[in-house]
C-alpha cells in the first residue's frame, strides 16, 4: 500500500498518480508563482471604491436608466489579478509529421495534460483566498477540478483561435474531425466542441471567461 512516499522520476512518474499529483502540487508552489500581497484588503477596498457616495443621502432606485447603470462598473482589482495569473498556452510536443493514430494522439494528450497540470497548480495557488485553505483542502480542490479547468480553457482557445470548428488542445495539437475519430473518443470531442460553441453563442468576453473559470 502507498505511504505517500513513492519515488517519482522520469521513468516511474506514472506508477502512483497520488504521489505524482502531490509532487506536481509541491512543485507548483515553488516554481515562481506570483505572490499576491495584501489580498486580505481586497474585498474591503472593492466595497469602499465600488459603493455609491452617501454624501447626498440618495440611494439607487429601480427606475434608473440603462445609461445611468452603465456608469457603475465593478472595480477591476480582482479582474487584474486573474489577468496577471492566467497561465501561458502550453505546447504538447506533438510531432505533426507522423501519421495520426490512437496511440500517438493519446500519448500527446497525456503529455499535454502533465504539462498543463503544473500550470493549473500555480494558477490555483495564486487565486485570492486559495492559500487560506488547509493544504489537504487545496489538494482536494485541485484533484476534483483540474480536468474541468483544462477542458474549459481548451474550449475557450478553440473559440478564439479556430472559431470552434476544431479542438485547439495546443498550438501543435489541434483536433479536426479525422483526429476526433482516430482518438476513439469522438462523442467526448463533440461535447467539448459544443462547449466551445457556447462561448460564441453567448458572446462571452475575455473578462467574463476569466471570471467564469475562477
Amino acid at each position: 500500500a502507498s505511504r505517500n512516499d513513492c519515488t517519482i522520476d522520469k521513468f516511474r512518474r506514472k506508477n502512483c498518480p497520488s504521489c505524482r499529483l502531490r509532487k506536481c502540487y509541491e512543485a507548483g508552489m515553488t516554481l515562481g508563482a506570483r505572490k499576491l500581497k495584501k489580498l486580505g484588503n481586497l474585498k474591503a477596498q472593492e466595497e469602499l471604491e465600488g459603493s455609491p457616495s452617501q454624501g447626498d443621502g440618495r440611494e439607487m432606485t429601480p427606475n434608473m436608466s440603462l445609461t445611468q447603470l452603465e456608469g457603475y462598473s465593478c472595480q477591476p482589482i480582482f479582474l487584474n489579478v486573474l489577468e496577471a495569473i492566467e497561465p501561458v498556452v502550453v505546447c504538447a510536443g506533438h510531432d505533426n509529421n507522423q501519421p495520426d493514430s490512437f496511440a500517438v494522439l493519446l500519448s500527446s494528450l497525456n503529455e499535454l495534460g502533465e504539462r498543463q497540470l503544473v500550470h493549473v497548480v500555480k494558477w490555483a495557488k495564486a487565486l485570492p483566498g486559495f492559500r487560506n485553505l488547509h493544504v489537504s483542502d487545496q489538494m482536494t480542490v485541485i484533484q476534483y477540478s483540474w480536468m474541468g479547468l483544462m477542458i474549459f480553457a481548451m474550449g475557450w482557445r478553440s473559440f478564439k483561435n479556430v472559431n470552434s470548428r476544431m479542438l485547439y488542445f495546443a498550438p501543435d495539437l489541434v483536433f479536426n474531425e479525422y483526429r476526433m475519430h482516430k482518438s476513439r473518443m469522438y462523442s467526448q470531442c463533440v461535447r467539448m466542441r459544443h462547449l466551445s460553441q457556447e462561448f460564441g453563442w453567448l458572446q462571452i468576453t475575455p473578462e467574463e471567461f476569466l471570471c467564469m473559470k475562477a
